[in-house]
Formats: C-alpha cells, structure tokens, sequence
C-alpha cells in the first residue's frame, strides 16, 4: 500500500476549504487541492509549481468554471475561521492602517 503523508498545508486547505459548496465533491477536491500546492509554495506561479499536465489542465479548469462562486468559497473560508476562533479565549483583531502613496 502507498503510504500518504499529510503535510501542513493540506491540512490547513483541507481545514478552510472541504466543506465548501461548489455543487461538486470533485471540485471541492480540486479546490483543496489546488489551496494546499499554492499554500505550500506560496509566492510562486501556478505554472512553476504543478508539475503534471493533467493537474495544470485541473487547475486552470477549476479557474475558469463559471459554475465556482469566489463566494462560495470564501464563504467556506469564512466558515473555517469562525470555527477556529471560537476554540479561543482571547481574540486580537489586529488591523494594518499603512497606506501607500
């Protein structure tokens, strides 16, 4: 059997992004995914961190599906911090006021 080591930043795409609702189970798959390659090379162009054909071809389907809502999925973003800051205490809003001229 194929061992699968789970890293950090599918852990945390899995934690923001599985419960999303993209009408699909393969496109929320797709979606974390694509969260935890991009997390995990944060900075980098997409087409510099997937490495097969066929996951490109998955990504920039994902992209260009106009049946994805951004606010789909930033509503499962949303979802997955109140989760998280509900685990807390104590909560910092911590705002950045710099503005560029």
């Amino acid at each position: 059997p194929k061992k699968i080591i789970i890293d950090q930043h599918t852990k945390w795409a899995e934690q923001q992004f599985a419960k999303s609702e993209l009408g699909d189970l393969r496109r929320t798959a797709r979606l974390v995914k694509l969260a935890s390659t991009l997390a995990n090379e944060s900075g980098k162009p997409l087409v510099n961190i997937i490495q097969s054909a066929a996951d490109m071809e998955g990504a920039y389907r994902f992209i260009r599906n106009e049946h994805i809502a951004a606010s789909a999925i930033a509503e499962s973003g949303f979802k997955a911090t109140t989760e998280q800051a509900q685990t807390h205490n104590l909560l910092l809003a911590l705002e950045d006021t710099t503005t560029l001229v």
